[in-house]
This record gives C-alpha cells, structure tokens and sequence, in this order.
C-alpha cells in the first residue's frame, strides 16, 4: 500500500487513525444499527441447531429468501436427530426454494454428523467447529461470537469491503482472506458488544456501503472514513 490517501495520509498513518477513530466508529455504527437493523428470525434464536442450519442456508442465497425456509425447517426440525429421521423426500423439498442441489446434500451431511457429535449437547468453547461439514472460518466465527460471546469478527466479502473502504483501501475478492483486513475486523469488533457489532456490519454493507454504489452521503460513518472523506472531497 504505497499510494496517498485522502488527506494525504500515508497508508500506514491511515491504518493508525483507524484504530485510533474505533471508538468513534463503534458508537456510531451501533446508533445507526439501533435503528436501521434487518430483522431475521435466525437473529433471535437461542437454538444452536437452528443458528447453524440458518448459516448454510444463507451462503450464496440472499437472506429474504431463506426466511420462509428457515421458518419451516425450524418448525419441523427442532435438533440434529430429527433432521436425520426425515424422510430425504422432504427434506429435499423443504430446501428446494434455496436452488442449488449441492446445498440439501450437504446440510443432510452436516445434521447427520451433529446428531453423532452433538445430539445430546451443545457445542463447547473447545469445540473445534470447523470440523462440522460445511463449516467454514466465516461460519465458525459467526457461531462462537454467538454462542460464546467470542470478541471475533466473522468475515466476508461484505465485511472485508468495509473494512477496506474504511482505510480507502483497494477491494478485491480475496480480500477476506487478507491477514491485516482480519486482523483489522477482529479490533473492530473486539468489544462487549461484538455480537452487534458483527451484525451491524453486515447490515450496514448490504443497505448504505453496497458493493458498487456505496451511499457514503448517507452513511453516518463518513467522516471518519476515508472512502467517506475523499467522496465528500469529490463532491
């Protein structure tokens, strides 16, 4: 990262006023949140089940259309043991409105490794939950923020490119796996609020710093933005 950044700040001086303006960006990021967050159901369970299934669900599909899926299989399927005893038949028609085949193979692969792993308890902080098929980095960290309060920051395409626009910072596809962009949203989040915080990013990527038209006119942050700062420059 050579270039000059709004203002003129170098990118390591960049780096250095996001971690000093986290506090300021916590704050406001979670006043927007209060009033601006998607509502889901996956969002008010307490049933692990249920917050893992809707984490597989909602990988490559977009969140409205899970929700009527969600709602069902939840409905049916209260723990890993039932979802195993289905009849595949319906459980193929359950997931068939998410599209992709691949998707009801592999969630009847993953609820029969649970019912064998963790019918009769819930995942423990020790767990190693990537070791659950279909589980991820992105998925595990989601769920240990949620179910142990980890300070960790679940990370994405959506969440590395808020965090790269934050820092005026070139995105690109592979920009989730970047060591410093990881290292950069796990401080974001690193607070007693993390659960919300982890949310609020999302939700703020999906309806103001959208992908290819970010709203930085309306984005409460944008002072202390960089991305924000140089658009309002531009203006």
């Amino acid at each position: 990262m050579n270039k000059e950044f709004a203002g003129g700040y170098s990118a390591a001086e960049v780096v250095t006023l996001f971690k000093r303006r986290l506090p300021a960006l916590r704050r406001g990021l979670l006043r927007w949140f209060a009033t601006h967050q998607r509502d889901y159901p996956w969002r008010k369970t307490e049933n692990w089940f249920h917050l893992l299934m809707a984490e597989m669900m909602l990988r490559r599909t977009r969140a409205d259309q899970v929700v009527p899926v969600y709602r069902e299989f939840c409905k049916r399927y209260a723990t890993p043991g039932a979802a195993a005893s289905a009849r595949p038949q319906t459980f193929a028609r359950i997931l068939q409105p998410l599209g992709l085949a691949w998707r009801g193979r592999q969630l009847r692969d993953t609820v029969h490794f649970l019912k064998d792993a963790y019918e009769n308890r819930v995942p423990a902080p020790a767990d190693d939950l990537e070791e659950i098929p279909g589980v991820g980095p992105y998925s595990s960290a989601m769920l240990r923020n949620r179910l142990f309060n980890e300070p960790i920051a679940a990370v994405d395409s959506n969440v590395a490119r808020f965090v790269c626009r934050l820092l005026d910072r070139p995105y690109h596809a592979e920009s989730r796996r970047d060591r410093e962009v990881i290292e950069l949203a796990n401080r974001f989040v690193n607070s007693p609020r993390s659960r919300e915080l982890n949310l609020a990013i999302l939700d703020l990527s999906a309806l103001v710093c959208k992908p290819r038209t970010p709203r930085c006119s309306e984005c409460l942050l944008a002072g202390l933005c960089e991305t924000g700062r140089r658009s309002a420059s531009q203006s």
